[in-house]
Formats: C-alpha cells, sequence, structure tokens
C-alpha cells in the first residue's frame, strides 16, 4: 500500500498571531503543524511508503524522520498555497490507498474540494476545528493508517467538512458552513458532529451559581456562548471566539493568548479555568480554546478546571475529551466534574485519545 502525505505548513499559526484562525496568514516560521506531523510520523513503521508533495509540504519533514520510501508527485509553490493542496491531491489520484493530511477546517475544505477517492485520515492542527473528520490525536491518526494497512479493526465513515467564517467570527458570529463531507478511516462506529449548536441549551442556573461562588482568584473564560454568558452577567463585553482573563468580576485582560497569561504563572493567586465542551465530541481543552496553554493548565489544577454544561449538551457527549500537548499523563483521570445547574454536578469519564 501507498500513503498520501501533505501538510499545510501554517495550520494553527493563528495561535502565534493573536487570531482565531490561520486562512489568511502566510507565516513561515510558525510550525504547529509540522510538530503535530512529527509526532504522528514518529509513531509509524520505517518501511511505509508515501507519496508526497516537495518541500515543506511534505518531504522535508518525511526525510527529517528517517522515511526513505518517498515518491513526490507535485512540486509545490514557495510559499505554498491551498491550490498545491488541490492539485497533490489531483495529481495523486490513482497513486495512493489512503491520504493523510496535516491541517485545520481550511485544509479540510482544499481536500474536499478536490474529491479524493480514497479514504482520508486527518491529523488535527488548527484553530477552529469544527469538522468532524479528524482523528482525536497524531496518535490516534498513527493508529488508524495501521489497522487500515494491515486490514484491522476499522471502518469507512463519512465525516462532515465546514468551517468558520473568519470575518464573521471578528464581530463574534459564529456562522458555520457546510463544504461536504469526506470518507475517513474510524476505528469507532461513527462520527460525531464536533459542533452540535442547540440555542436552546440553557446556562441560567450555571452562571448563576459561578457568579454566586466566585472568590479573589484569577478566572481565564474561555470560548463559547456558555461561558460567554458569564461576562455577559457580570456586565463584560467580549466575543464567544475569545479567552478572557478576569478577576473579583473586572476584565484583567481581553482576548489573551499563551503570551498574555505568562505572567500569572509565578503569581500567588490561584487560577481557575472556566470552559464548556463542544456538543457531540465533547473536547474541553484544545479545540477551540488553544489560547489557554498546558502550563496555565497545570498552573490550576484540575480540581480548578470548571467544566460548564446544560444536561440537554451533555446528554450528547459519551466522554470528553482534551487535546492539550504538554500535559502530563492522565492529568485529569479518569473523571471530571461538570457543573450542569445550580450547584449541581455530573461525573463524566475523560480522555486524551
Amino acid at each position: 500500500m501507498k500513503a498520501g502525505f501533505i501538510i499545510n505548513p501554517v495550520a494553527g499559526s493563528g495561535i502565534f498571531h493573536k487570531r482565531n484562525g490561520s486562512d489568511v496568514l502566510n507565516d513561515r516560521k510558525c510550525g504547529y503543524s509540522i510538530v503535530r506531523a512529527t509526532e504522528f510520523l514518529d509513531e509509524l513503521d520505517r518501511d511505509i511508503f508515501f507519496v508526497t508533495a516537495s518541500g515543506e509540504m511534505g518531504e522535508n519533514i518525511l526525510k527529517e524522520s528517517g522515511f526513505e520510501n518517498i515518491e513526490i508527485c507535485h512540486k509545490t509553490s514557495y510559499p505554498s498555497t491551498a491550490r498545491d493542496t488541490v492539485e497533490f491531491v489531483q495529481e495523486s489520484r490513482g497513486k495512493i490507498d489512503v491520504l493523510i493530511f496535516v491541517g485545520g477546517d481550511g485544509t479540510a475544505r482544499d481536500i474536499s474540494s478536490a474529491s479524493p477517492d480514497v479514504p482520508v485520515i486527518a491529523i488535527p492542527s488548527g484553530m477552529k476545528m469544527y469538522s468532524s473528520v479528524f482523528s482525536h490525536t497524531p496518535r490516534d491518526a498513527a493508529n488508524r493508517l495501521e489497522s487500515f494497512m494491515s486490514r484491522g479493526n476499522y471502518s469507512i465513515a463519512e465525516a462532515i467538512v465546514e468551517d468558520a467564517d473568519e470575518e464573521r467570527m471578528k464581530s463574534g458570529e459564529l456562522v458555520l458552513n457546510r463544504y461536504g463531507t469526506l470518507k475517513v478511516v474510524s476505528l469507532g462506529a461513527k462520527y460525531e458532529d464536533p459542533k452540535i449548536v442547540r440555542n436552546e441549551w440553557s446556562s441560567d442556573s450555571i452562571i448563576e451559581f459561578l457568579i454566586d461562588t466566585m472568590d479573589d482568584s484569577y478566572y481565564i473564560i474561555g470560548t463559547g456562548g456558555t461561558c460567554k454568558s458569564l461576562m455577559e452577567r457580570i456586565g463584560l463585553e467580549t466575543s464567544i471566539f475569545e479567552v478572557d482573563l478576569i478577576r473579583n468580576r473586572q476584565l484583567v485582560k481581553g482576548n489573551v493568548f499563551p503570551d498574555d497569561l505568562r505572567g500569572i504563572l509565578n503569581d500567588n493567586i490561584p487560577v481557575k479555568i472556566v470552559v464548556s465542551p463542544y456538543g457531540g465530541s465533547g473536547y474541553f481543552l484544545g479545540r477551540g480554546n488553544r489560547q489557554i496553554s498546558a502550563e496555565v493548565v497545570m498552573k490550576a489544577g484540575k480540581r480548578n478546571i470548571i467544566i460548564l454544561s446544560s444536561p440537554e449538551k451533555l446528554r450528547t457527549i459519551k466522554t470528553l475529551r482534551y487535546d492539550l500537548e504538554g500535559l502530563p499523563e492522565n492529568f485529569f483521570g479518569k473523571y471530571v466534574r461538570v457543573l450542569t445547574g445550580y450547584g449541581t454536578y455530573s461525573m463524566v469519564p475523560v480522555s486524551d485519545f
């Protein structure tokens, strides 16, 4: 078997530019997608035959990772563009058995537009991550490839490709556009819709309890409508895509990124982090809120990660998940508490896979 392999070299680099997406960036200095690709490749046998694109879109990292069985089927431009992704898919047709790509929602859109005729394995490295095509982690992607190539226990599932409008995000609007589906290699029974939006999910009693029990800690308030209900209730302006830092119900800094939060790491003041999971997929850290780094999570500690969810949303989630590099193994243990009402909690299984 031959595996197609392509990287979007700027995917996920919005985090370095204090942006909630990277669709319009063209900065080659930031290598989040390269890190994720390396993690994936480190899990694989070196005798796999890869068909890839030249340079930074695949060839370089494969050679650096010790792979020798490589065929270049597309010569990329520099800097590479979305057109290179589309042309690689088209030029690899008939040469590969499975297509692996490293990127985010924008990359998934490009892949989908080229209509690949083989199943895909997607390694998540974007900022927004609303599509359901992505593996949980690079290791999970490696397991899918191994199972596929050994004809093991896998299935082919139909998964959704969708992306948020970045221009509308600037004004605080979440507008998700669907761009089709991709056939993906799956190790589970089905794919969850990664972001199930339900306007009727009420967070009133949850927010009321949270406000009543707030102390003088730093509070890092995550993304999403549930978290931002807290900000609105205490009279602070924000956007559902921003991460904000507050203390004593006052805004310390809005729209923070990892560099902005480093100042509180050595502070003696406790840190609490307020997040809410995606309905469906259950991600509560690392997808949609990458501004919250592993350093800050460890500073806060498991007991100070406050997870909010209405009972209705929680019923769409089987397991809570996180995709955050740098956390110790089993940091959250097997279960986490989720605040579901005024002083009421549910214990929910948690996994980094």
